[in-house]
């Protein structure tokens, strides 16, 4: 039996329970119930629409039940056929596979729609129709379940920033969220980490979280 893919720890990925916002409840909930139904998925959506996070948990919950599952980014971990002893594969970035591993996902994705043991989930920043991969694979990506992942609400990114910044006992204004909103990149990875950044600033410093610490943090980010 070729080795796994790699250890999937649950512990390292997040969860559903920390996935935000609710336009993408009914795709959180067909995630969640896939085994039961035996449906393969094809998600996409713009950079910052949660997708990692979604193929991730998917995973996690799979080696939480005791299946065998794993997480491939293409593009930075390679499709190799262990994927063929993985009950549960996730593939994010399916656009990256090159074409070894296009013909390789063909090949899983007959070997688990004929037996009936195994699950995919693919996601990509494309709809299928609009990927650049070879005609057979995309041809199977029909038989999937297709979601476009809707990215949060300005509303909802600012009350996850309010609601981590409450968490941490720090005290913000609600300006500052605005303010990041307006004059940073706006997917939600990206605002937490500059969140991160803006309070090691405010404790390095002695500081509070104002205006004039945001700017300053912006310009060391960018520079």
């Amino acid at each position: 039996m070729n080795q796994l893919l790699f250890d999937f720890d649950t512990r390292s990925y997040p969860g559903f329970d920390k996935f935000l916002g609710t336009a993408n409840a009914e795709l959180v909930y067909v995630l969640q119930n896939q085994a039961a139904h035996g449906q393969f998925v094809y998600v996409w959506g713009a950079e910052g629409a949660g997708k990692s996070h979604l193929l991730q948990a998917w995973a996690a919950q799979a080696t939480a039940a005791g299946a065998t599952a794993a997480y491939v980014r293409a593009g930075q971990d390679p499709l190799t056929e262990a994927a063929f002893d993985t009950a549960y594969l996730a593939v994010d970035q399916v656009e990256r596979l090159n074409g070894e591993e296009q013909a390789l996902l063909f090949a899983v994705f007959n070997r688990f729609r004929n037996s009936g043991r195994g699950l995919l989930l693919l996601a990509s920043e494309h709809p299928p129709q609009q990927l650049a991969i070879r005609e057979d694979l995309r041809t199977r990506l029909g038989y999937c379940l297709v979601y476009e992942a809707k990215p949060l609400t300005d509303e909802e990114k600012a009350a996850a920033l309010a609601e981590t910044a409450a968490a941490r006992q720090l005290a913000v204004s609600p300006e500052i969220f605005d303010y990041l909103l307006k004059h940073s990149r706006r997917d939600i990875g990206s605002l937490m980490k500059l969140f991160d950044a803006l309070e090691r600033q405010a404790v390095a410093t002695g500081r509070r979280i104002t205006l004039p610490l945001v700017r300053e943090t912006l310009k060391q980010e960018t520079e």
